[in-house]
This record gives structure tokens, C-alpha cells and sequence, in this order.
């Protein structure tokens, strides 16, 4: 029980964290083409983790990663997600990325049925539709015209972006139920991710930064990537795959909070009462699994 709360805590802080990430992405575009914002957010952390290894003796585990198949293959699916994403975020604001992003719950949802035998049975099935009926009230208040006609094509791939990390955090998922450092393992990814994205950052060119540019970079990897992704990989363990994406999709709250904040984005009471629904079911997901129903 105590192991399932730090865990819940792990995947809580992870989602807040995240939540912030798209609002910053956001404002990070505007000095950042989104290619080179994507690569160096991924070169720092890579550098920083790498540094960490060496200092403490451990740079042999991730040799021994390296060749792993399906660690190559998920962290193909992480960089497939955050290439839509920061392409879609061009188009798009921040709460519908973040709305769109989170539909990886659905995905989860269904690839965990087949994959890692997590069954989706009635209440999960409510509880996962009662969160994304809330996304779709707090994103559209309940006007889909707003989504379909000004958004259409970062919203198309944000949804892209769902459906890759869907299937990253259920490979994610049968990778953490094995003995691998995580450390290592985010390391590993961080390198893959940016040794993947950097030939579309020479596609795309790069340019000069200013201040806000570099520390939209920096709050991404420090904060958004080494510290989120440890955090989120740790309560994995212990969490469904189901679980844990379903928590994310506090990311919505968090963004459009945010996004008020900064950007005047309003908050009708339709959006509220959807940020209530998000909530309601994150908690019955996370019951249903505790009572083992």
C-alpha cells in the first residue's frame, strides 16, 4: 500500500511537471524553431545524465542498452511523440496539445488489454471515458467547430503524438517489469531521442538563441526530462500502464490553468465542471485496480 502511494505521488508530481511543459513549449516556440528547441532539450539532458554515469562508475550499463531491441524501439516511439507534439504545438494552443497529446490513455487503454493482459473491464472503461468526456469540455466547451476549423492541423498532430506514446508506455510498461537501472535507461532513451530528431533539425535549420529561448531549453530538460521522466519511470513500476496515463491527463488541468494565467485563455464553467471529470477519473481508475476489480 505504502509503495502504491509513493508511486501514485511519483506519477502525480510527473504529471504537474508535464502539465507546465506545454505552456512553456508554447512560449519557447516563439524564439525557438521547433526541431532545434526539440534537439537541444534532448542533447542537454542526454549530456547531463551522461555525466552523472561517468562520475559514479556506471557507464557500462548503458552499453549493455544500447543494443536492446525493444529499448531502441520504444525510444523510437518517445521521439515520434514529442516530434508531432512540438510540431503540432506550432498550430495549436496549449491546452488542446496537451488535450490531444493525453489521448494516449485511450491507446494504453487498448494496447494494454492485448499486450500486458491490464483488462479493461467496466469500471475502467467508465472511468477512462468519464476523463476524456471531461478533456473534450474543458478543451472545446462543448463547441467541436472551435477544434475542426482553427486548430485542425496541430491538432491532428498532437493526436499522432497520443497514439506514438500510447504504445511507448505500454513497451515502457513490460520494460519496467524487468531489473533495469533507470537511471541508464533514461539515458539511453535521451540519446536515441536525440540522435533521432537531429536530421530533421538540419532539415529545418538552425538559428541564433537569445535568453528566452535558452531557458525555455534548459526548464525542459532539467525539469521536464531528467526529473519528470525519472519520476514517471519509477512509479511505472508499480502503477498500471492504464493507471499512469490516465493520470496524465491532470496535464489538461494543469495547462489550461496555466494558459489562463499567462495567455488570458478563459475558463467557463464547462471547463471547470470537465477539469472535474479529469479528476473523478483518475480516482475510480485507481480504485478499480487497488479493490483488484
Amino acid at each position: 500500500m505504502e509503495k502504491r502511494l509513493i508511486a501514485r505521488v511519483y506519477t502525480l508530481t510527473a504529471a504537474v511537471i508535464w502539465g507546465t511543459s506545454f505552456v512553456v513549449i508554447r512560449w519557447g516556440l516563439a524564439f525557438v524553431p521547433a526541431m532545434q528547441f526539440l534537439f537541444l532539450r534532448f542533447l542537454i539532458a542526454s549530456m547531463i545524465m551522461l555525466v552523472g554515469l561517468i562520475t559514479t562508475g556506471r557507464l557500462y550499463e548503458v552499453k549493455k542498452l544500447l543494443g536492446e531491441e525493444v529499448i531502441i524501439f520504444a525510444a523510437l516511439l518517445n521521439a515520434l511523440g514529442y516530434i508531432f507534439q512540438f510540431l503540432g504545438q506550432q498550430y495549436t494552443i496549449a491546452t488542446n496539445a496537451s488535450l490531444l497529446v493525453n489521448t494516449s490513455a485511450i491507446f494504453v487503454a487498448i494496447f494494454a488489454h492485448f499486450m500486458l493482459k491490464e483488462k479493461l473491464n467496466l469500471i475502467r472503461g467508465v472511468a477512462v471515458l468519464i476523463a476524456l468526456i471531461g478533456t473534450f469540455m474543458l478543451i472545446t466547451n462543448l463547441s467541436l467547430s472551435t477544434i475542426l476549423t482553427k486548430y485542425f492541423l496541430g491538432d491532428i498532430l498532437c493526436l499522432l503524438s497520443g497514439a506514438s506514446w500510447g504504445l511507448y508506455i505500454v513497451y515502457t510498461k513490460k520494460i519496467a517489469m524487468t531489473k533495469v537501472d533507470d537511471y541508464s535507461l533514461m539515458a539511453v532513451w535521451f540519446v536515441y531521442t536525440t540522435i533521432f530528431v537531429f536530421p530533421l533539425v538540419l532539415l529545418q535549420g538552425f538559428r541564433p538563441l537569445g535568453l528566452s529561448g535558452w531557458l525555455a531549453i534548459l526548464y525542459t530538460s532539467i525539469l521536464c526530462t531528467i526529473i519528470g521522466f525519472l519520476l514517471w519511470f519509477n512509479g511505472l513500476k508499480i502503477l498500471e500502464a492504464v493507471t499512469s496515463s490516465i493520470y496524465f491527463l491532470l496535464e489538461v488541468v494543469i495547462s489550461a490553468c496555466l494558459e489562463f494565467l499567462i495567455f488570458g485563455l478563459s475558463l467557463t464553467f464547462i471547463k471547470i465542471v470537465g477539469a472535474l471529470m479529469i479528476c473523478i477519473g483518475v480516482i475510480l481508475t485507481d480504485i478499480s485496480y487497488r479493490s483488484g476489480s
